[in-house]
């Protein structure tokens, strides 16, 4: 690998998420893989690959460029969204829908992209529709849209986290007053759509709690090549933590729905204990159940409001959990994160400084 063109895309995604803190947040979700096979480079919504000689013929602005464009690919989905289409012609209709954004946003062009102000405020459908059939001739893409590999995401959730996450990078954005105007009307219109969030809840949990690897089932990702790994397994799993905010900001609807999908979860992956810790701006009530008892959630407590007290419970208590799972409104004072998974799952629009942050409508 060559270690300064690695070094130069580190700075240059450092300094998107100063200047461009959208598409920077977004760029962290993206592994840099070299690839001196690929002309420029190439996303597939998990990898970033890149030529190390095309990237160091960039200056430093277009490297920018160059990585915030790969982030919208992924954000417009446009790996799963092509379908059947032609690969090319969809993807230099991607470009051109992106590359308008990129422009509005501020970011240096890169000669070689695709770029035409008539296809303004058009989604990449509509110019696909406009573009003549592609016969391999011609100005192509910038660089290459991969399809999505099927066995790293078997059960298709990375489209709702990709949709999570841009909205969270959107809403820390404007709160710094960096929000494209460009990025606006797109991010609105992904926000009043609403999300899985318990599929997404059950998979953060049932991913956290991984941890052993068994042979009677197979690591998916390498099945498909004929290579058969174990994959990490367990029957049951560790500790797990769960926090009520009882300041006032969960109703009882809430919460009962809540409930019930963490009592179906739990049914499912069986914790050696569940920890419900009840906190306003302090810790209330515990409760503790093992793998067969029943769950049971009610209200404990009702002042204001901190998130400090939870963790330091767990520390005070020498419970190692595998996860921690905090419902509330996310309105309260925050300490630093802890050395385990934590989720935010949140009745309102704010986004925790730490963690990751799903948003609840019952």
């Amino acid at each position: 690998m060559n270690k300064d063109v690695a070094d130069q895309l580190t700075r240059a995604r450092t300094g998107l998420i100063i200047d461009q803190p959208f598409y920077g947040m977004l760029a962290l979700r993206l592994k840099m893989v070299e690839d001196v096979n690929i002309p420029t480079a190439a996303v597939d919504g998990e990898h970033m690959y890149y030529n190390p000689a095309f990237i160091d013929s960039l200056p430093i602005g277009q490297k920018k460029t160059l990585i915030a464009h790969e982030v919208m690919h992924c954000v417009y989905d446009h790996m799963r969204r092509r379908g059947d289409r032609n690969h090319r012609k969809f993807n230099k209709a991607g470009d051109y829908v992106i590359n308008l954004v990129l422009e509005e946003s501020g970011f240096e062009p890169i000669p070689i992209w695709l770029f035409n102000k008539a296809y303004k405020d058009m989604t990449t459908d509509h110019v696909y529709s406009l573009l003549p059939d592609d016969d391999g001739s011609g100005k192509g893409p910038l660089d290459d849209c991969m399809d999505a590999d099927p066995s790293a995401d078997p059960d298709g959730m990375a489209e709702v986290e990709w949709k999570i996450a841009t909205i969270q990078a959107a809403k820390l954005a404007q709160q710094e007053g960096k929000l494209p105007g460009a990025l606006a009307r797109f991010v609105d219109e992904l926000t009043n759509n609403k999300v899985d969030w318990k599929a997404l809840l059950r998979r953060f949990i049932t991913e956290t709690s991984k941890d052993d690897y068994s042979w009677s089932r197979f690591n998916r990702r390498f099945q498909a090549q004929g290579i058969f790994l174990p994959s990490l397994y367990s029957e049951s799993m560790g500790e797990m933590v769960v926090v009520i905010d009882t300041s006032g900001s969960i109703d009882q609807p809430t919460l009962n729905a809540f409930g019930s999908e963490i009592k179906a979860i739990v049914a499912s992956s069986r914790p050696a204990k569940l920890n419900v810790i009840y906190c306003d701006s302090q810790v209330n009530h515990v409760d503790e159940f093992g793998p067969n008892d029943e769950l049971l959630f009610k209200m404990h407590g009702g002042g204001g409001t901190s998130f400090r007290p939870p963790f330091i419970w767990v520390d005070n208590n020498n419970v190692k959990p595998v996860c921690l799972v905090y419902l509330t409104d996310l309105y309260g004072d925050f300490g630093n994160a802890p050395d385990y998974p934590v989720m935010w799952v949140c009745t309102t629009s704010q986004v925790a400084p730490w963690g990751e942050t799903l948003p609840i409508e019952i």
